[in-house]
């Protein structure tokens, strides 16, 4: 309501709101993300009243990640559809028809993931786990672990690359300052090439393993009709982009804020138009009412990295944490290279790249200023969802250790390299841009 109404009270009130949500949500979260928003309050606390601030103004830093947390609270909706809509059987039917080798199921497991990815997000993977795995049982345990675990990883980080529902991208577009339609074709660029080719080495690296003709799987035909829903599907996440950008230049709103105002009403009007509103109702529902019941830690993190970073952007030792980044501006290769170690160096000790790109947001606000800011956002976005991939503390590569009985340190050196080759890709493509 304060983005809408700019009051100074009603901006109070959700400050306090916030403190409220800090304190209920620090109990029910994860250990490692109450120790982490210990830290956070304690050091944006300690900075704010050394730099003259006061105990009652403390609340008011608590909302400038809170808008983070409106985008995931709504995502189940959009997550639903997909499966209210069946699009996921229709992915599915491709993942499994017609596949003579396993080659040919390597770049089928990486574009179910690379579709589905966008929609129904973390969801994604246990889905097309469960296809591949029924196929996989002649190749030797740890091969298959290593075809599952790059197929669905790869395919789901390339998704998130230029997805608008992706919170790394929406941030991106608001440090920035530019438009998301100026960074999409770049992103499509960046993630179909890389598509392309991990998919054509897959299929070069396990072509020589047959599948056997007894999977009746195997032998199933496609009709035009799974070719169909997935081209709607398309124009669906066509005008979903679209709405969001009218939304955005309406009301004149950032990027992170129009797609979470945009999600809810897109998708009842998106099940209304396919028949499928009543039952899409009582799904998303139950769907909203379980992932808002796990949502504690990411509270706790977003409200007291809010008071950190807003703490921090308003204190001396910003300058001094900037000047490392100004002095490699002169070098913008060196400089790129820098952000993608970070991101990848530090979710390998259980930072999240959401707090990373919190930070390295603040740090090169002075490089915006005379270096192009799509080459900055390609890289911070490269960078930060190669953590996908190969952050042993995200969330899908321990999905994914757990699925496959894998330890997640296994899962990332599996995908290090080309975690590197994504962040480097990035750096490249921004390279040649300014």
């Amino acid at each position: 309501m304060n983005s809408f109404v700019q009051n100074a009270a009603l901006e109070y009130v959700t400050g306090l709101l916030a403190l409220l949500a800090l304190v209920m949500a620090f109990r029910q979260a994860e250990r490692l993300f109450q120790v982490s928003s210990v830290i956070f309050c304690a050091a944006g606390s300690g900075l704010f009243l050394s730099n003259g601030g006061t105990w009652h103004e403390l609340p008011l830093l608590l909302t400038s990640f809170a808008v983070i947390l409106v985008l995931f609270y709504v995502l189940p909706f959009i997550n639903s559809m997909i499966i209210t809509g069946r699009y996921d059987q229709s992915v599915s039917k491709l993942l499994k028809a017609h596949v003579q080798h396993f080659g040919q199921l390597y770049g089928r497991g990486l574009s179910a993931s690379f579709l589905l990815g966008s929609f129904l997000n973390i969801a994604m993977l246990p889905l097309v786990y469960g296809v591949l795995t029924k196929h996989l049982r002649s190749l030797p345990e740890r091969l298959a672990h290593l075809f599952i675990s790059s197929s669905m990883l790869r395919g789901y980080a390339l998704c998130l690359a230029w997805s608008p529902m992706e919170v790394l991208v929406a941030i991106t577009v608001d440090i920035t300052g530019t438009g998301y339609l100026t960074f999409l074709p770049w992103l499509l660029l960046i993630a179909l090439t890389l598509l392309v080719i991990d998919g054509g080495l897959g299929y070069l690296r396990f072509r020589a393993w047959r599948i056997h003709d007894h999977m009746e799987q195997t032998r199933e035909k496609l009709d035009w009709s799974v070719y169909r829903r997935i081209g709607l599907l398309m124009c669906y996440l066509a005008l979903f982009i679209v709405c969001v950008t009218v939304v955005k230049q309406l009301f004149q709103l950032n990027f992170l804020l129009s797609v979470s105002l945009v999600i809810v009403p897109f998708s009842f009007v998106w099940a209304f138009m396919i028949g499928r509103l009543r039952t899409f109702f009582i799904y998303s529902l139950k769907q909203w009412r379980e992932r808002v019941s796990t949502l504690h830690s990411y509270v706790l993190l977003f409200l007291s990295m809010g008071l950190f970073i807003g703490a921090l952007r308003d204190s001396q030792w910003i300058d001094y944490l900037q000047a490392p980044f100004i002095f490699l501006a002169g070098q913008p290769i060196f400089l790129f290279v820098t952000i993608q170690v970070m991101f990848l160096g530090l979710a390998l000790v259980g930072f999240h790249p959401l707090v990373t790109m919190g930070l390295v947001g603040e740090l090169v606000q002075p490089l915006l200023m005379w270096m192009n800011p799509v080459s900055i956002g390609l890289v911070l976005i490269t960078s930060s969802l190669a953590t996908v991939m190969a952050g042993p503390f995200n969330v899908s590569v321990i999905l994914t250790g757990n699925l496959l009985k894998e330890n997640p340190y296994k899962i990332m050196v599996w995908n290090l390299t080309f975690a590197f080759l994504f962040g480097g890709t990035g750096s490249i493509v921004a390279w040649a841009l300014l």
